[in-house]
């Protein structure tokens, strides 16, 4: 199993996160599996966490009641923050009940707030499944010495321009009279095996300490230059953490055959350096970059991590923004800027996983398109969660293209990868960005799962152009770009009901099964892929992760999504998802049973008829 992780600051690792067993404050009690009527005990209510509640609560002695009727074009009911009893009509025995709750907020919601079942009738209760989830003996192995096989992937995002304001006014593309122009050096191919840069590199596993070394032109593209530094190469077979000219010339082409088609959708990077830290004022890379307008791609061992034939890091690569800053008197980590367009791959996972480095070339590359297009032209920042989201979209609508470049290149060196994590952990973060381990790795998980669902459901290609290129970032530019297309759904408390849907309706050519049409998938005469995603069968997908791991690490047991029992609460963290099983429809008409006492009124709830 060849799993990446990225960094932005951009950087790429691969980790193994610890699955944990599920908290006492997140569990559900054992309750009945059976009909219960009236307003029966809370049989499931745990005691709240420490986070803090958005939004308002309620507290009722005596609620509403809801009557809705189940068709077949109807299975999708809100249940309003006063509703006390909800009652099901026109059902079918043997129909599954679920009851879905979200967070369209940015604050979490603590579980002692949400909502959850009492009682029913004409309904068979279920546990769901998590007593399954706690009972597992297995436990995730660790990042091994040959390469970290069970690993996680994710991309640490570091950036320098974390508060810049958004600037209104256009961008000075004046001088600074300390600063000198230069002549860019146009490398052909007899420069190759003899031209040599000194490069800033990393000199630590924390990407914190830099020092210039030497690197080689070891191969060239049309668009790029992949330089090697001198202790990662060798000229006969590549191993360990040398690379070899087949190797480069490779990751060069491919990057060729990727460059113009990610640009067609994400945008363009940046063609200018800025000469402030603000970038309000900006210079010509064709004027003062060495290397020009054209990408250098350095490979080499990444963390001084790789010793005695075991590589003890985690990063595979990294595109970081201070390349693009030429500062007059720079201090902090702006002086070790290479003044160019850069991004690294460690030279270990170049040889070991090769065909997943090809899938980072088209991360990062999105990571340096961002920065371009949301900063540098806009004054904005993307946040964390949201840019990792569109730099694994990016890997996703260019599976196709790496397939037909490379016939070892499958799904599990996709981002398909990290759906196992989703479905057993989706929970544990909404739509953001922990840094904590081993939340880290859920935070891409999901991300990428809203991302792939959102594409497939909502205008593919175009939809996912008009997110990269308008003038917001994260979650509304998520809205704005709908809302440009039509889109009923444009807003995302709708986008999060329409997604808890598709995580627990496994139907064929809905949700993540969907299909998007041939005209979803073209773009000013390019064309991209978006493969169907079965949830409930991802070993089929991925059998070469789930041979490795299914015996060892507890979330590739899962087929689905996770799902609570009717009694369950679950603290809902920001823009994030609960899902449960109510239980099993005995009659044509069931009634539900609600706590309406101390609830945040910000959550949403929905009752999904399958």
């Amino acid at each position: 199993m060849k799993k990446t992780i990225f960094l932005i600051i951009t950087l790429v690792f691969i980790f193994t996160a610890c699955d944990n067993q599920i908290s006492t404050s997140e569990s559900e009690s054992s309750g009945s599996t059976t009909s219960t009527s009236g307003n029966g005990a809370n049989t499931g209510k745990t005691s709240g966490t420490s986070t803090s509640s958005s939004g308002t609560t309620t507290t009722a002695s005596s609620g509403t009641s809801e009557t809705f009727t189940v068709t077949d074009s109807a299975n999708i009911f809100e249940v309003s923050s006063s509703t006390a009893s909800v009652t099901l009509e026109g059902l079918t025995s043997g129909q599954t009940i679920y009851l879905t709750k979200t967070n369209p907020t940015d604050t979490a919601i603590s579980s002692s707030y949400t909502r959850y079942i009492t009682g029913g009738t004409g309904i068979s209760l279920s546990s769901g499944d998590t007593s399954s989830t706690t009972s597992s003996s297995g436990s995730s192995s660790g990042t091994s010495s040959s390469g970290g096989k069970t690993g996680p992937r994710h991309c640490v995002s570091l950036s320098l321009n974390q508060n810049l304001p958004q600037i209104e006014e256009s961008y000075s593309r004046s001088l600074s009279s300390s600063i000198t122009k230069v002549t860019p050096t146009v490398y052909t191919e007899s420069d190759v095996g003899t031209a040599t840069r000194s490069i800033y590199i990393d000199q630590d596993e924390d990407i914190s300490t830099f020092a210039a070394e030497t690197a080689t032109l070891r191969a060239l593209g049309e668009y790029c230059y992949v330089w090697v530094v001198s202790d990662n190469w060798t000229s006969s077979s590549a191993s360990g953490e040398k690379i070899n000219s087949e190797i480069a010339e490779k990751i060069a082409s491919n990057f060729d055959s990727m460059y113009l088609k990610i640009r067609n959708v994400f945008g363009e990077e940046s063609n200018y350096l800025s000469s402030n830290t603000s970038l309000s004022s900006q210079i010509a890379m064709s004027d003062y970059s060495e290397t020009g307008e054209i990408v250098n791609i350095v490979i080499y061992d990444i963390g001084k991590d790789y010793s005695n034939g075991t590589n003890s890091g985690s990063v595979v690569g990294y595109f970081y923004a201070k390349d693009y800053f030429y500062l007059s008197n720079p201090s902090s980590v702006y002086k070790y800027s290479n003044k160019g367009k850069y991004f690294y791959v460690d030279a270990y996972y170049a040889v070991a996983y090769t065909s997943t480095v090809y899938s980072t070339l088209a991360h990062e590359f999105q990571h340096m398109i961002d920065f371009g297009v949301k900063s540098m032209e806009n004054g904005l920042q993307t946040g964390t969660a949201y840019n990792e989201m569109k730099s694994m979209l990016c890997e996703d609508i260019m599976y196709s293209t790496l397939c037909e470049l490379d016939s070892d290149f499958s799904e599990d060196d996709s981002p398909v990868s990290r759906l196992p994590l989703f479905n057993r952990h989706y929970y544990d973060v909404g739509l953001e960005y922990k840094e904590s381990s081993p939340e880290v790795y859920y935070s891409y998980s999901n991300n990428y799962a809203f991302g792939a669902w959102l594409l497939r459901n909502n205008g593919g290609i175009s939809l996912l152009h008009e997110i990269a290129t308008n003038a917001y970032t994260d979650e509304k530019a998520i809205t704005k770009a709908l809302s440009s297309t039509g889109s009923e759904a444009a807003s995302m408390e709708e986008l999060l009901k329409n997604y808890t849907a598709a995580c627990v309706l496994s139907s064929d050519d809905y949700g993540f099964k969907a299909g998007p049409s041939s005209s979803e998938l073209n773009l000013n005469g390019y064309s991209y892929s978006l493969e169907q995603i079965d949830l409930w069968n991802l070993a089929s997908a991925l059998p070469e992760t789930y041979s490795e791991c299914k015996n060892s690490t507890t979330y590739y047991k899962f087929d689905g999504p996770l799902l609570y029992g009717y009694s369950s609460q679950v603290t809902l963290r920001p823009y994030g998802i609960t899902l449960q099983k109510a239980g099993t429809a005995t009659d044509s008409t069931v009634t539900l049973n609600f706590n309406t006492s101390g609830i945040s009124t910000s959550q949403k709830v929905y009752i999904i008829v399958e």
